[in-house]
């Protein structure tokens, strides 16, 4: 289903207005779906730096036990991550090997 449309009305600086419609016209959409795109894409950014404030001052208040956990957790982690991305690497050079002396 279709989300309902709700007719708004600003102001804008005419520069902005001539950028709209060329991205418009360059992309085949309207000057809606272009401030849509845009509106969404500012909300998400909005969010995540949102969740990343949130999660700095998470860690930045952990003390004493806590914070030693949580760091033993992110160095087995980061080796975890280290080792898988050797071994995918590893198996991207043997395939990309062998796809060349074909």
């Amino acid at each position: 289903m279709a989300t309902p449309r709700i007719k708004v009305s600003v102001t804008l600086p005419a520069d902005l207005v001539a950028h709209v419609d060329s991205v418009a016209r360059r992309t085949g959409h309207t000057r809606s779906g272009v401030f849509e795109d845009w509106l969404r894409a500012g909300a998400s950014r909005a969010a995540e730096r949102s969740i990343d404030d949130a999660t700095a001052a998470y860690y930045a208040s952990l003390r004493g036990e806590a914070r030693a956990e949580e760091e033993a957790i992110a160095r087995a982690t980061t080796a975890g991550a280290r080792r898988i991305a050797r071994t995918y690497d590893a198996k991207a050079r043997r395939a990309s090997r062998r796809a060349k002396t074909r």
